[in-house]
């Protein structure tokens, strides 16, 4: 059972402020970080406290803990994106102020978890907009988001704001290795780069294999540029991943390292073969960044990698300033 003993230690002393903010709670938060760092278990562990029974620890054995936990409160709402579709509607906040406008069933707090408030649509927003500003007795919204440069003002001025972040690369090294032991040094380092340095996230990288993963996607790129494999060969096999969108985070990587190996050979680039390496690589970053926001739309999922693929093997077959493939293609709208 969550606990405030087991709470990630990079969380703590964002919850020691939580729990001194409890003598003057406000009606709304806006929880900001990103993805892999606890968030939701914060906001667990947060409306525990202020259900419990047995003062404001969440001690797990009192009733309205039980019902917490096993998700059955009438009292807390999650309000969330339903499974397959991209937005939360006005339908659901609907219903969710329909729900608050009752009589508290416990005789406290009504609280309501706002999970992703920046897949809110327009009429979701206005709607939960308008509960903020008015909200009905005894109720407190929990808003977070992984992306809080999405959100409007007007959102986070009626929300208190709390900030959680990532630990250093060390602590988040070391973490990592309590939990498991046997993965050494290097490996960390990789999870921990892949998953841009949120430790749960890299943690379950390890413990479930995807580092198998990443050493296919390795040597697809040297059969792919040795001419042993085709790109159409490669990305049907990245298609049949669980996520074939991580093959984003692995390009992303590559171009780092690319542009620290060139910057790494002498303070700044000067000739024109090193300048133009660097320009190839920056204009990738930017093809890989877009494909990733393309990949969450309608366009082709084959022909987007198949893209990528072939301005990689540009790039590493010319020192000469390229063209990309990728930005061309968009522009002639082959990619849908």
């Amino acid at each position: 059972m969550l606990t405030s003993e087991n709470l990630y230690p990079w969380l703590q002393p964002v919850w020691q402020r939580w729990q001194q903010m409890q003598t003057r709670l406000g009606h709304a938060y806006l929880l900001s970080g990103p993805k892999g760092i606890g968030v939701e278990q914060f906001v667990e562990l947060a409306v525990m406290s202020l259900m419990c029974q047995n003062g404001s620890q969440a001690c797990g054995n009192c009733a309205n803990c039980h019902l917490l936990e096993t998700h059955q409160h009438p009292d807390y709402f999650v309000l969330r994106r339903l499974e397959e579709k991209k937005e939360i509607t006005v339908d659901q906040v609907r219903e969710l102020i329909y729900k608050l406008n009752e009589t508290s069933h416990q005789g406290g707090y009504k609280i309501t978890w706002v999970d992703g408030v920046e897949y809110l649509n327009q009429s979701a927003f206005n709607a939960i907009l308008k509960n903020l500003e008015e909200p009905a007795a005894n109720t407190l919204f929990i808003l977070t988001t992984h992306q809080i440069e999405r959100l409007p003002a007007t959102i986070k001025s009626r929300c208190q704001l709390i900030g959680l972040q990532a630990p250093a690369l060390a602590d988040a090294q070391n973490w990592i290795h309590q939990q498991a032991p046997q993965a050494d040094a290097a490996l960390i380092k990789r999870a921990l780069r892949l998953n841009w340095g949120t430790p749960v996230n890299a943690l379950q990288w390890i413990e479930n294999s995807r580092f198998e993963q990443d050493n296919q996607w390795k040597n697809d790129l040297k059969q792919l540029q040795s001419g042993r494999k085709l790109p159409s060969q490669v990305i049907g096999d990245w298609l049949k991943w669980p996520e074939p969108e991580s093959v984003f985070d692995y390009f992303y990587q590559w171009t780092v390292g690319a542009i620290r190996s060139v910057m790494y050979q002498s303070d700044a680039p000067t000739d024109d073969s090193q300048q133009a390496n660097v320009q190839n690589w920056l204009r990738f970053q930017q093809a890989v960044l877009t494909a990733q926001q393309y990949w969450q739309g309608n366009a082709n999922k084959e022909l987007l990698l198949e893209s990528l693929c072939m301005e990689w093997l540009q790039i590493q077959q010319s020192q000469a300033p390229l063209q990309s493939v990728f930005k061309s293609k968009i522009q002639r709208g082959q990619l849908a």
